[in-house]
């Protein structure tokens, strides 16, 4: 394949797959398969050391060697189909890693414009669903105005949550928009563009997205904002504009969230849960924050009987459901959670050197990122190592997407001291 039309598909790959993490999920299965093929070293084998491109700076070596563990996890699972489907799962948890490795360059080369599709696709998703909800409530109000009044949860409803988004789970939708955020911050409008583009891209879409992440209603999508615009104000501090900017928008932002609460019950009841988890919760718990106490006590008991090797890769489904019954923990049982965070997840099921491996993949980097002042790179890592905390987000593969794919985007040659 002539090297020109070669690189044309592997940018259009690269392009596609980020305007469908939050545009148009189902068509990533495909999307990634085109990638995976346009990538492979058409051109030249690899050369080299195998991971001469690649340090302990990047999170890559380190979710290949997580990966590399779940596999031999499997030794010591019963549950082998539960056990193929993960790693089936996970599998570009060591694809990407591996895929870069033969082609860096690329990833580098195409870096902005990638970043850039994500920024729009993240911020015409909001814009969609905002209008999505805004049709359907005046829908609503107009049947409710002749006297019908449909069955269900109250109307408002449609403004927060995974009513809000019904095809990508919220806090996934959320996670999206923050890094968003980061990129505009970070990466495209420091560029010398136009000044439709710095309008566009430095104020508009920013808006759309920080409505967005306060509709999704995820109360870590939330601390992220907080934690993204504390970090944008250190580093900018000194641009007037930008802060002038960013301090106004945190007023517009404080307001609008204020008068959701005031407005909308099941903004409020978010706020309740997350204060009646941490003031302690019964084991007869219904909702996500009450639950979480019960899973987390539940895996800490998992980890406790097998510290170093864990359940297995394929039984931790199954070890954390035996715990729920016999604890009687009925609503983690009824639901067949999992551990709600992918720290606790990985610990209960390969035990805990294999946590500290994950853990590895963003610390450390971190502390490269932070040497390095690559501010968008240590922005993702901090998203993602909150969104872990209370999720376990890499037991779908919209989360190992999104943090391999990002993690491959950014990662610099071994040694550079150049940010994002």
């Amino acid at each position: 394949m002539p090297a020109s039309i070669l690189d044309r598909v592997r940018q259009g790959a690269l392009g596609a797959v980020a305007l469908a993490m939050p545009l148009w999920p189902d068509v990533l299965p495909a999307l990634l398969v085109l990638l995976v093929i346009a990538l492979l070293p058409w051109q030249r084998p690899f050369t080299g050391l195998p991971f001469a491109s690649l340090d302990g700076s990047s999170p890559l070596p380190w979710v290949l060697l997580w990966y590399a563990i779940h596999v031999l996890g499997m030794v010591w699972s019963t549950n082998s189909n539960h056990g193929w489907f993960d790693l089936e799962v996970k599998l570009l948890a060591a694809l990407i890693p591996i895929l870069f490795m033969g082609a860096p360059d690329v990833w580098r080369r195409y870096r902005t414009a990638v970043l850039r599709c994500f920024l729009w696709a993240s911020a015409l998703t909001m814009l969609f669903l905002m209008l999505r909800a805004g049709w359907l409530f005046q829908a609503e109000l107009r049947l409710r105005a002749t006297g019908h009044y449909p069955d269900g949860l109250p109307y408002t409803n449609i403004f927060y949550s995974s009513y809000f988004s019904p095809w990508l789970h919220p806090s996934y939708l959320a996670m999206y928009a923050v890094f968003a955020l980061a990129v505009s911050a970070f990466a495209v409008t420091r560029e010398n563009r136009s000044r439709w583009s710095h309008l566009a891209e430095g104020r508009i879409l920013p808006a759309l997205l920080v409505v967005g992440v306060v509709l999704c209603a995820s109360k870590i999508g939330w601390s992220a904002l907080v934690l993204l615009a504390a970090q944008v104000l250190g580093v900018r501090w000194k641009e007037a504009n930008v802060r002038r900017w960013l301090l106004m928008g945190a007023l517009s932002t404080a307001a609008f969230f204020t008068v959701l609460l005031v407005s909308f019950a099941g903004m409020r009841g978010k706020i309740t849960e997350a204060w009646a988890a941490l003031q302690g919760t019964e084991d007869t718990a219904h909702d996500s924050s009450a639950a979480r106490r019960l899973v987390w006590s539940s895996a800490g008991a998992l980890i406790a009987e097998h510290p170093w090797v864990g359940s297995g890769t394929g039984d931790v489904k199954d070890e954390l459901v035996r715990t729920y019954a016999d604890r009687q923990y009925t609503y983690p049982l009824e639901h067949r959670l999992n551990a709600h965070s992918q720290f606790l997840q990985t610990a209960v099921a390969l035990g805990i050197p294999a946590a500290l491996v994950l853990l590895a993949s963003v610390l450390v980097p971190l502390v490269f990122a932070f040497r390095r002042r690559q501010h968008l790179f240590a922005a993702v890592l901090v998203l993602t190592a909150i969104n872990w905390s209370v999720e376990s987000m890499l037991e779908v593969r919209a989360g190992v997407i999104f943090f391999v794919f990002f993690a491959a985007l950014l990662t610099d040659r071994p040694q550079s001291r150049t940010g994002a």
